[in-house]
C-alpha cells in the first residue's frame, strides 16, 4: 500500500507541475493553476460495498445494480442548485432563487464562470438536461428521495445563466429537495445520451462541479480520486483519497490499525461498540456529529393479528425501554426519542406527549383488553390468537441484530413471543414493500427530506412505503390531508396539518420511537488532525479534513 501511495504521489506532483504550467496559457478554457508542492496530502477510506455502479449522479437501484458506493461520497463530486446548512437553505451552484405568488414556478440565478470537471461550463441548459432527465432515468424510483422530481412540468432556459422550474402543483417541501444530492445534483452533459439515458462515460468518471473527480484509477480493489483541476471555490486539505474496499468491519477497524486506511466513516461501515474502543484508543479519535441525521424506529404492520389491536401497541410503547438501547447497543452515540420525527425538524416542534417506559403500565394495559397468559407460557393469548409475531429488520448493521434481540426481550417481558428475522437490505426492503412483516426495524430519512418525505410516504390508499403507510391507517381522513399539504404555501396551514397528522401518529402508537442517530467517523490522529461533519451528516466530506 506505502508503494502505491509513494507512486501516487510522484504521478501527482508531475501532473500537478503540467497543469501549472498550462495555466500560464492564454486559453480561457484551461483550468485554474495548481500551486506545486513536494508532498502530497492523502486519506485512505474504506466501503463494503465497490463502485462498479457507475459513478453518475443518480444513484438509484434500477441503474447501479444494488452498488450504493457512490452516494455517501456523492458531495465531493456533485452539487446541487442550494445547499442544506445548519437548518437554513442557502446559495449552492445557485447564488438566488426566486419563487412565483402562486408557488408554481421557481427561478434560479447561477453563478458564473464554474466548469463541471471534464471542462465543460456549468449553464442553464445543463441544469435544464440534469432535470429533464430524472424521470426518465429514475423510472419507478422516481420520488423516492424527494416528491419535487415527480412534479417537474417544464423546465425553461431565460438566458445563460438563468432557468426557470415548473412544478405541476405548489409543494411546500421543494427547496429542500432541491438541495439533496441525489437526485438533484448537477452532472455534465456529457454524463448523458442523446435520448437522456446515461452515457458509457459514467461507468468510469464523475462528471461534476464539485472539488474533487474520478477519472478511472482502480488498483487491488483501491479507488484514487483526485482533485477537480477546475474547482476553484475554496481550498480543501486532501490532495489525493482512496477507497478500500473491505466487506467485513472487523477487517476495517484492523485496517485502520494497522495503517492500512486513515479513516472510517459511517454507521454502516462502524460498530458502536468499535467507536466507543476507538474514541479512547491512543494514536485515533472519534467524533459523531451534533445534529441528528435520522430516526430510529419499530413498527407494526395494522392489517396483521394481533397488531390490529390498539392496546396491543399502546402496552408495546410502554414496554420498550429507549434508554437501555442507547446506552447498551449505541454507546449513547444514539440518544432516546420520544417522538417519530425530531422535534428540531421544521413543523415537527408539537406536544404529542410521549409513552414513557413503564412494564407494570405495559401489563396492566394487556390485562384491561383481554389478553392473558392462560396456559403458563409466558405468551399471553387473547380468543385464541397468541401476542406473537416477526421482527424483521436489514443485516447490513451489525447493531440491528442486537437491537432486535433486546427489543424481543423487552417485549418479552410483558407476554409477547418476537422472533427476530434478519434479511439482506433489498430483501429486507422488498418485504417491506409487499407488507410481508409483523414488526420491522427501520430508519426515517436523512436531513433535509423530512418531515416531507415521510409524511408524504404515510399515505394509505396509494401505498409508497407499505412501513409508513400502518401509521396513519386508522386516520380516516389521513390521505386528504398529506395531499392537501401539496396546494398549501401558508405556513400556519401547514403547521396545522403537521399538529393533527403527529398527534394522530402518536394516538395510534403504530410506530415506535427508539433512538436519534448521529454521524459517525473514527480516524488515525497520526494522520489526520480533525474532520468536522458536512451539513447532511451521513455523507462523507473529504473537504472537511485537516490533515497532520
Amino acid at each position: 500500500m506505502k508503494r502505491i501511495k509513494k507512486l501516487l504521489a510522484l504521478l501527482l506532483t508531475a501532473v500537478m507541475t503540467t497543469l501549472s504550467f498550462s495555466g500560464c496559457a492564454s486559453d480561457p478554457d484551461s483550468p485554474p493553476s495548481t500551486s506545486q508542492e513536494n508532498t502530497v496530502k492523502e486519506v485512505t477510506f474504506c466501503e463494503s460495498w465497490d463502485f462498479e455502479g457507475g459513478f453518475f449522479s443518480l444513484q438509484a437501484p434500477n441503474v447501479t445494480n444494488g452498488t450504493y458506493g457512490l452516494y455517501y461520497f456523492l458531495t465531493n463530486f456533485y452539487e446541487t442548485l442550494v445547499r442544506y446548512e445548519d437548518g437554513e437553505i442557502v446559495p449552492g451552484l445557485a447564488e438566488r432563487w426566486e419563487v412565483s405568488p402562486d408557488g408554481l414556478t421557481y427561478t434560479f440565478y447561477l453563478k458564473q464562470g464554474i466548469k463541471f470537471s471534464d471542462g465543460t461550463d456549468f449553464n442553464a441548459e445543463a441544469v435544464k438536461i440534469n432535470l429533464d432527465n430524472i424521470p426518465g432515468i429514475l423510472a419507478e424510483f422516481n420520488g423516492g428521495w424527494g416528491l419535487t422530481s415527480t412534479l417537474l412540468d417544464e423546465v425553461t432556459v431565460v438566458d445563460e445563466y438563468t432557468v426557470a422550474v415548473k412544478l405541476t402543483t405548489p409543494y411546500y417541501g421543494a427547496l429542500q429537495d432541491f438541495a439533496v444530492p441525489m437526485p438533484m445534483s448537477m452532472m455534465s452533459p456529457a454524463g448523458y445520451n442523446e435520448d437522456g439515458s446515461l452515457a458509457e462515460i459514467t461507468k468510469t468518471k464523475t462528471l461534476g462541479t464539485g472539488p474533487y473527480m474520478y477519472d478511472g484509477q482502480k488498483e487491488n480493489e483501491i479507488y484514487t480520486f483526485v482533485r477537480n483541476p477546475y474547482y476553484d471555490r475554496g481550498e480543501s486539505d486532501v490532495d489525493v483519497f482512496h477507497v478500500k474496499v473491505i466487506p467485513d468491519n472487523d477487517a476495517k477497524v484492523l485496517a485502520l490499525r494497522n495503517g492500512e486506511i486513515d479513516m472510517i466513516v459511517g454507521q454502516a461501515n462502524l460498530t458502536y461498540n468499535t467507536f466507543e474502543e476507538l474514541s479512547t484508543a491512543p494514536g485515533f479519535t472519534a467524533v459523531s456529529s451534533d445534529a441528528t441525521i435520522q430516526s430510529r424506529t419499530m413498527g407494526f404492520n395494522v392489517s396483521h393479528a394481533p397488531f390490529n389491536d390498539p392496546a396491543v401497541r399502546l402496552a408495546a410503547n410502554h414496554a420498550i425501554d429507549t434508554q437501555n438501547i442507547s446506552t447498551n447497543i449505541f454507546y449513547g452515540v444514539e440518544t432516546p426519542a420520544d417522538s417519530v420525527l425530531d422535534k428540531e425538524l421544521p413543523y415537527c416542534d408539537v406536544d404529542t406527549g410521549t409513552y414513557e417506559y413503564d412494564v407494570e403500565k405495559a401489563k396492566q394495559i394487556l390485562e384491561d383488553a383481554g389478553w392473558v397468559d392462560s396456559d403458563g407460557d409466558g405468551i399471553r393469548e387473547k380468543d385464541g390468537v397468541k401476542l406473537s409475531g416477526n421482527l424483521l429488520y436489514a443485516t447490513d448493521q451489525a447493531s440491528l441484530g442486537d437491537l432486535s434481540s433486546v427489543l424481543a426481550a423487552q417485549l418479552k417481558e410483558v407476554g409477547f413471543e418476537i422472533t427476530p428475522v434478519g434479511k439482506e437490505q433489498m430483501v429486507y426492503f422488498q418485504d417491506i414493500s409487499n407488507g410481508d412483516f409483523d414488526l420491522a426495524i427501520a430508519i426515517t430519512n436523512a436531513i433535509p427530506s423530512d418531515p416531507y418525505l415521510l409524511i408524504s410516504r404515510c399515505l394509505t390508499n396509494t401505498v409508497i412505503d407499505n412501513y409508513l403507510a400502518q401509521g396513519l391507517a386508522g386516520m380516516e381522513n389521513a390521505d386528504e390531508l398529506i395531499n392537501s399539504l401539496n396546494a398549501m404555501t401558508n405556513e400556519d396551514e401547514i403547521q396545522s396539518v403537521y399538529n393533527t397528522l403527529l398527534q394522530e401518529l402518536h394516538d395510534e402508537a403504530t410506530i415506535i420511537p427508539l433512538t436519534r442517530v448521529k454521524g459517525m467517523a473514527a480516524y488515525d490522529t497520526n494522520v489526520i488532525s480533525s474532520y468536522e461533519f458536512y451539513n447532511q451528516p451521513d455523507y462523507t466530506d473529504v473537504s472537511a479534513i485537516i490533515m497532520k
